[in-house]
């Protein structure tokens, strides 16, 4: 866990070729810099196929909205980029709330 509480956790490719990028705490104004800059460098590695699990977030703001929506901008905007998320009930509030739910690819598939 960093000082700011952001915890962070990078599982390699599962059996679907996704690289599993898991993010606990809280994602806001304090912490959204850290979510856009690991999701930049998994995309300069190479990694196009991402799932971002928020399951174990408790609380985003907007800036942590606009962090999520930049890495899924940054990711589609390469051959081949897949983003999805994994969310727990706060997350889901936070994206219906803001209006931007319809902008994610929700990942919704068992535990592989």
């Amino acid at each position: 866990m960093s000082a700011t509480g952001l915890e962070e956790r990078v599982a390699e490719a599962t059996s679907d070729e996704l690289v599993r990028l898991c993010f606990g705490g809280p994602i806001t104004a304090s912490t959204a810099s850290r979510v856009r800059e690991l999701i930049r460098a998994r995309v300069r590695r190479g990694d196009l196929r991402l799932l971002v699990d928020l399951r174990a977030v408790t609380t985003i703001d907007v800036s942590g909205i606009a962090a999520l929506l930049d890495a899924r901008r940054v990711v589609e905007a390469r051959e081949g980029g897949v983003l999805a998320f994994r969310v727990n009930a706060t997350v889901d509030r936070a994206l219906r709330e803001s209006g931007t739910i319809s902008a994610f690819r929700l990942w919704h598939a068992p535990e592989a």
